[in-house]
């Protein structure tokens, strides 16, 4: 560690499990370029398993929301005399804002003007560069701010051996691909009579094998897998644990999904993704390098239904319409499908 490296770093995001796999790249950065460094991270309590391959180098400190006051109070009390180089407030809603004062620390680095939301400049000192960019490097900003400029070549953690034996039994040794049908947010789903088109023209891609469909809605994923051709579909929709889902994701052949989680998850295990994307833009929060099959209407959707120039709207605009996924088209997600599992083949 060199002189001006901090010596001790405290992380705050919370949020959504695609937002953390977006953010392991700029953990792993920095644990990597300061290996002295003592480094905690607040983050959410459901997702420790997620992390935990990383206990033995960072502490976690787990937050629940926060959603009460007992919550923000349990906080203070702990970090009450506690002080840090250096705080990253990398999360700008306002309960995390919220908590930035309860933490001591001689830097408070925060979010650019135009990322930042509900009074976030008020609880930092230092901001990030304001850019257009991925929401990974969004994350990977707040290194370079404090020298740590290396992006990591592998951020996934590690698959657990009993999620292997599962997925084993699940489905042997045979090769299988993935469906996520939906989103968090329903205007990001593609309509179901366009999935239930995709998935009965599937084996005009050459894709003979299993189809697993994911999510969290058994009768929608069960009427998605009736579609497959020659009953090689099987649902798994509200069945999987996390290490299950990590492991059934770095296993597949291939991902098709929304704007997602599992988008993130399936790339950080380099699992090729046919990612579809028309409500927010490809290069924001599409999968972070690996674009190269993803399905992309979001300029159209600006055009079409909101009126808007895709070269000059905001980067953060977002198509807020559900006619939006219904301008991707199944011949394109057929097309890209095809090509990669061209690359796997």
């Amino acid at each position: 560690m060199t002189a001006s490296a901090p010596a001790s770093i405290c992380l705050v995001r919370l949020s959504a499990l695609g937002d953390l796999f977006l953010l392991l790249p700029a953990v792993q950065a920095l644990c990597d370029a300061l290996p002295e460094a003592r480094i905690t991270w607040l983050i959410e309590r459901r997702f420790l398993p997620v992390v935990q391959h990383l206990a033995g180098r960072i502490e976690l400190y787990p937050v629940d929301g926060p959603r009460t006051l007992a919550e923000y109070r349990r906080i203070r009390r702990d970090f009450a005399g506690r002080h840090f180089d250096v705080l990253l407030a990398m999360q700008a809603k306002l309960r995390s804002n919220l908590i930035y004062p309860l933490i001591p620390a001689s830097r408070k680095i925060g979010f650019d003007d135009r990322r930042a939301r509900d009074g976030h400049g008020w609880f930092v000192d230092e901001r990030i560069a304001r850019a257009d960019e991925h929401l990974a490097d969004g994350f990977l900003a707040f290194m370079r701010q404090i020298g740590v400029m290396a992006v990591p070549r592998n951020w996934a953690p590690p698959l657990t051996s009993e999620a292997l034996v599962w997925r084993a039994r699940l489905l042997g040794d045979e090769p299988y691909l993935v469906i996520n049908p939906s989103a968090s947010k329903a205007e990001r789903d593609w309509p179901l009579p366009q999935q239930e088109e995709f998935l009965r023209r599937l084996p005009e891609t050459g894709w003979q094998g299993r189809v697993v469909i994911t999510g969290s809605n058994p009768e929608q994923s069960a009427r998605l897998a009736a579609c497959v051709p020659n009953g090689n579909g099987l649902s798994v929709a509200g069945q999987t644990t996390l290490p299950q889902l990590f492991a059934l994701l770095a296993g597949a052949a291939l991902l098709v999904s929304p704007d997602s989680g599992p988008i993130h998850i399936a790339r950080a295990y380099a699992v090729p993704v046919v990612g579809l994307y028309a409500v927010a833009r490809l290069g924001l929060s599409g999968p972070w390098q690996a674009t190269e099959y993803c399905v992309d209407a979001y300029a159209q959707a600006l055009q079409t239904l909101l009126g808007k120039n895709p070269a000059i709207a905001d980067w953060h605009q977002r198509v807020h319409d559900p006619r939006a996924m219904a301008l991707i088209p199944v011949d394109s997600v057929l097309e890209q499908t095809r090509r990669a599992l061209g690359v796997r083949s």
